[in-house]
């Protein structure tokens, strides 16, 4: 039986072995590295709440055409705004003195929103509004537009032109963590589904691998005198 185990535990090695280093160095990176630098929540720039001039402003319902399931009075670049959803999905940006329609926001909003955001070193170097095809680093609704700063990390911050939000941050930390992420999970394309039956049979291997290991050492050095002869 011994010689079946140590059989067993070479070949799941060198089937599965690779794998298991990936899994430990891509764990590795993801419990070294705090989920706040990832998210680059060290570049967002901290500011006092802005006072909403409520008194000047007219009542919601004389400047929104039909049901809203959802209000959110904001400001916007300086100036106050209304967020208005309908059935739980954006709809439209207001202005909350005029009730003009101000989504989907322009290149000009997008990019001022964008560096309101950003407290990190480095000037904007491009704007795109993306409509599809999005690159894989963003994985949310579109369309959006995409900033990219020239600073050292290589920030692309998102915003959402029905919602005025900044809905992703992305630096080079975030891209290998993502990446890494891809290996942990085995979805190197969609990278989200930890789910499906690669993984699971990966997984099995390396319980199988971990186990007879275990047994391999566990006869090994135990005392001479408790051994059974092979």
């Amino acid at each position: 039986m011994y010689r079946w185990i140590v059989w067993a535990h070479k070949w799941f090695g060198l089937v599965i072995g690779v794998q298991v280093i990936l899994w430990v160095a891509s764990g590795l990176f993801m419990t070294a590295v705090p989920i706040e630098t990832v998210r680059a929540e060290h570049n967002i720039r901290k500011t006092e709440p802005q006072a909403l001039p409520l008194s000047e402003l007219p009542a919601l319902s004389a400047i929104v055409d039909g049901a809203a399931t959802r209000a959110e009075l904001f400001m916007l670049n300086g100036a106050p705004a209304w967020r208005i959803d309908r059935e739980g999905k954006p709809h439209n940006i207001l202005d909350a003195r005029t009730g003009a329609v101000l989504s989907p926001l322009d290149a000009a909003s997008a990019l001022a929103i964008a560096k309101a955001d950003f407290a990190g070193t480095g000037e904007t170097k491009g704007i795109a509004l993306i409509a599809d095809n999005p690159p894989i680093e963003y994985r949310a609704a579109l369309p959006v537009w995409q900033i990219q700063f020239a600073d050292a990390e290589g920030t692309r911050l998102y915003v959402s032109p029905l919602t005025g939000k900044v809905v992703a941050r992305r630096t080079n930390t975030w891209r290998i963590y993502d990446f890494l992420w891809s290996l942990h999970i085995m979805d190197y394309r969609g990278r989200e589904d930890f789910n499906h039956p690669l993984i699971v049979v990966a997984a099995s291997l390396g319980l199988v691998l971990s186990l007879t290991g275990l047994w391999i050492a566990v006869v090994r050095f135990r005392p001479k005198r408790w051994r059974k002869p092979s």
